[in-house]
């Protein structure tokens, strides 16, 4: 009997259960003009959960994101025009455009994924194993970690032989920002079957580990029940879920994070104190000369280089920077879009407890880049289907440039196939020595 209710309850809340709607939530586009303007706008966001800010209001931003509900609109409007602050409403009612988001299913074996839809975790996962069998001779199916729900984090290895150093690319920490997933599913098409030879050198002169999603909880629940999730799925003190981009061990919870469990910038009880970060953070310690790190964010057009605690120039930030511009340049061509770079505290805001700032800190990574990809308040997280295409071409056209001016200001050198090179040299000499 007790069985049987626990089962009947279980089947009442699976079908009453309704994915959650954004009927009449608006997104507002605010300008500030100063810096009282953005410390009234930073009071906001760390005073009141009800609003998302889509974007933190740092001390240079241009523009700030914030969505309200039905009920938190006036009073949003009443205090930006008590303060004479300038704003417009880029989406008045996020639930049409969420309704015009196309999510296209995969067909197995097919090995084609369209650039023009959205796919599901599974559909993602399933395309990858099927390029790793159409590509068996260099693609290796590999999992960086698990999650909260016991979900593996999936990812690619693509490899033209030993030797060779590493880009390793992470996306979708932040579960709503769907553009960063489809990207790299671009990426790793493009480095297995693109005919362009600048992208076929760069497949075949490095080792690749690439994870699309990287918060698959997350992702689930923005397929299933809630589009703009941010968190992971873990149950936090009354709440749910950690921002998994505030959780790494690097100054961890000293700024731009919070200890409310209810905040979107939710730090978690400590620092790797999730599943997904303390695995995927063990992944990447053990594998050995990563050159460049890449992780993929949405959105605003920016190119962030470590740190988010502070904006001295720490590390390589001159060359980083340098780097990094040129490649913004080269991402511009093709559409015209254009990016600003910097480090994350200058850029944006100030953020510790980051992917980037860890790799970059602890495991000294040469070159680190966070991408916040398309747009510039419009659609925020919402980017259009026919923006993907786009969006992911200027980026790769970006990642082959930051490979070039990397090589440019002495990165890439790649001293071990250098040296793998000369010890065949050598052998070779002491072999043809043997029969002189």
């Amino acid at each position: 009997m007790i069985k049987f209710c626990l089962a009947f309850w279980f089947f009442i809340a699976l079908v009453s259960s309704e994915k959650f709607r954004f009927d009449n939530y608006s997104l507002y586009n605010v300008l500030p003009k100063n810096e009282n303007e953005i410390k009234l706008l930073q009071e906001l966001a760390h005073n009141d959960i009800e609003y998302d800010f889509w974007t933190e209001p740092g001390p240079s931003a241009e523009f700030v994101n914030i969505m309200a509900s039905p009920s938190q609109k006036y009073n949003l409007e009443t205090l930006l025009n008590l303060h004479g602050i300038d704003y417009k409403v880029t989406i008045k009612n996020i639930q049409e455009i969420i309704d015009k988001e196309t999510v296209k299913p995969y067909t197995r074996n097919s090995r084609f994924m369209t650039w023009d839809s959205y796919y599901t975790l599974r559909d993602i996962e399933n395309w990858m194993s099927d390029m790793a069998k159409a590509h068996s001779s260099i693609v290796t199916e590999i999992v960086g970690g698990v999650s909260y729900e016991r979900r593996p984090i999936k990812g690619l290895k693509i490899s033209h032989g030993t030797g060779r150093q590493v880009i390793f690319i992470e996306s979708g920490i932040h579960s709503r920002e769907w553009i960063t997933m489809a990207t790299t599913c671009y990426i790793i098409n493009e480095l297995l079957t693109s005919n362009d030879e600048e992208t076929k050198a760069a497949a075949r002169d490095f080792d690749w580990y690439i994870f699309p999603v990287t918060n698959p909880d997350g992702y689930v629940w923005t397929h299933t029940e809630d589009r703009l999730w941010r968190k992971n799925r873990r149950p936090q003190r009354g709440d749910i879920g950690v921002d998994l981009n505030r959780n790494w061990n690097n100054n961890w919870l000293v700024i731009g994070a919070s200890a409310n469990p209810s905040s979107n910038n939710f730090a978690g009880i400590g620092p790797f104190s999730e599943p997904e970060t303390r695995t995927l953070s063990e992944y990447i310690r053990s594998i050995d000369n990563i050159e460049m790190y890449l992780t993929f964010h949405s959105a605003g057009q920016i190119l962030l280089i470590p740190f988010g605690n502070t904006t001295e120039p720490l590390a390589n930030y001159h060359d980083a920077l340098n780097i990094g511009r040129r490649a913004m340049g080269a991402l511009s061509v093709r559409y015209g879009t254009q990016y600003t770079s910097g480090n994350i505290a200058e850029a944006i805001y100030h953020a510790s407890g980051s992917s980037m700032d860890w790799v970059k800190e602890v495991l000294h990574v040469p070159l680190a880049y966070c991408y916040e990809f398309r747009d510039r308040g419009q659609f925020g997280h919402l980017l259009p289907p026919d923006q993907i295409l786009p969006n992911s071409q200027e980026v790769m056209d970006s990642l082959i440039e930051l490979i070039h001016q990397g090589k440019r200001f002495g990165y890439f050198n790649n001293s071990d196939v250098v040296k793998a090179s000369m010890l065949s040299t050598s052998c070779l000499v002491i072999v043809l020595k043997c029969f002189m």
